[in-house]
C-alpha cells in the first residue's frame, strides 16, 4: 500500500510538474506573438502604399493614357476628336494630380517619409506639367513631365529598395 501512495505521489508530482511548464509555455508563445505583432514591417507597408499609388492614380487616367499611347504611335486624330481627345487627357491629368496630391504616406513609414513625399511632389508636378501641355496652344510636348516623372519613379525605388523590395516602375504602372 505504501508503494501505491508513493507512486501515487510521484506521478501527481510529475503531472504538476508538466501541467507547469505547458501554461509556461503559452505565457511565452503570448509574449513572443505580442511581440512579433508589434513589430514594424516597413517592407509590407511600403508595397500597400505603392500599390495604393498606382490604383489612385489608374482610377482617373485612363483618358492621359489613351492619348499618350496614340501620340507614340502617332496615331492622333484630327480636328475636332483631337481637341476632344486633348481636352479628356487634360482632365485626367488634371485629376491624377489631385489623387497624388491626397494621398498620405502611413504612420509606419515615417522613416522614408521625406524621399516618399519629394518622389510625390515630383509626381504631382509631372501631371501638372502635362495638363498645361494639353492646354497649351500648338503641338503637345510632353518631354518634361515625362523627365519629372521619371526623376519621381527613380526616388520611389530607392525607397522600395531600402526596405528589401525590389525595385519597379511606377511610370509602367500608371500608363498601362
Amino acid at each position: 500500500m505504501k508503494k501505491l501512495l508513493l507512486l501515487l505521489a510521484s506521478l501527481s508530482l510529475v503531472l504538476a510538474a508538466c501541467s507547469g511548464d505547458k501554461e509556461e509555455t503559452k505565457e511565452t508563445t503570448n509574449e513572443e506573438t505580442t511581440t512579433s505583432e508589434g513589430k514594424v514591417n516597413p517592407a509590407g507597408d511600403m508595397m500597400k502604399f505603392y500599390l495604393s499609388i498606382s490604383n489612385s492614380i489608374n482610377e482617373v487616367d485612363a483618358d492621359l493614357n489613351a492619348y499618350e499611347s496614340a501620340k507614340a504611335v502617332e496615331e492622333l486624330p484630327e480636328g475636332t476628336e483631337l481637341k476632344t481627345m486633348q481636352d479628356a487627357a487634360k482632365t485626367a491629368a488634371d485629376n491624377a494630380a489631385v489623387k497624388v496630391e491626397e494621398l498620405e504616406v502611413p504612420a509606419e513609414l515615417k522613416d522614408q517619409q521625406e524621399a516618399i513625399d519629394s518622389a510625390l511632389t515630383k509626381m504631382h508636378e509631372a501631371y501638372t506639367l502635362k495638363s498645361e501641355a494639353l492646354a497649351a496652344e500648338g503641338e503637345v510636348v510632353l518631354d518634361k513631365a515625362n523627365a519629372k516623372f521619371e526623376e519621381a519613379d527613380a526616388e520611389l525605388n530607392k525607397v522600395l529598395e531600402e526596405v528589401g523590395l525590389a525595385g519597379s516602375s511606377i511610370l509602367n504602372e500608371v500608363s498601362l
